[in-house]
């Protein structure tokens, strides 16, 4: 499939999103995140590499909840790694059906990192939280993308 088709499947994806849905005030939930590679320069500096990273995806909630579920998800970061030394930070945006988004920076090494929820709109307004993560690389249809399987733990409050 073209990437040029993935908006309009992300799209169709989002209108059965979070609408509606009682949002708990605070608690803890397991999320996946499937992301694909939007856009990656990079940029060799001996042996370090440096690259910024424009990453979308499908966000879900493993049980089926109302938090963190069926939500388009955009990160926009930097990745510096030299040798088994790796460090990435950015921030993202996650959008429900309603329209609703939530905030997040993050910082990751080779395993996994955190995100760190700052706030957001609508019935996200004020979230404040993390979402431990690790990853998983998936090998991408004729290897133009890099994609990823991303699970998260998660324990927010909202006021």
């Amino acid at each position: 499939m073209s990437n040029r088709f993935l908006p309009a499947l992300f799209g169709c994806c989002l209108a059965a999103g979070a609408q509606g849905a009682e949002m708990p005030k605070s608690g803890e939930t397991a999320y996946t995140t499937a992301y694909t590679a939007a856009a990656v320069t990079t940029m060799k500096l001996g042996d370090r590499t440096v690259a910024t990273q424009d990453l979308t995806g499908i966000t879900t909630n493993d049980e089926g909840g109302p938090m963190f579920n069926n939500m388009g998800t955009r990160c926009l970061g930097t990745r510096d790694a030299t040798g088994s030394e790796v460090r990435s930070r950015g921030t993202c945006v996650d959008v429900d059906g309603d329209g609703d988004q939530v905030f997040s920076d993050y910082e990751a090494d080779a395993k996994g990192g955190t995100h760190t929820f700052l706030g957001g709109t609508g019935k996200y307004k004020g979230i404040t939280g993390t979402a431990t993560y690790t990853f998983r690389p998936v090998k991408s249809p004729e290897g133009v993308n890099r994609m990823f399987i991303v699970p998260h733990k998660a324990k927010w409050q909202i006021p």
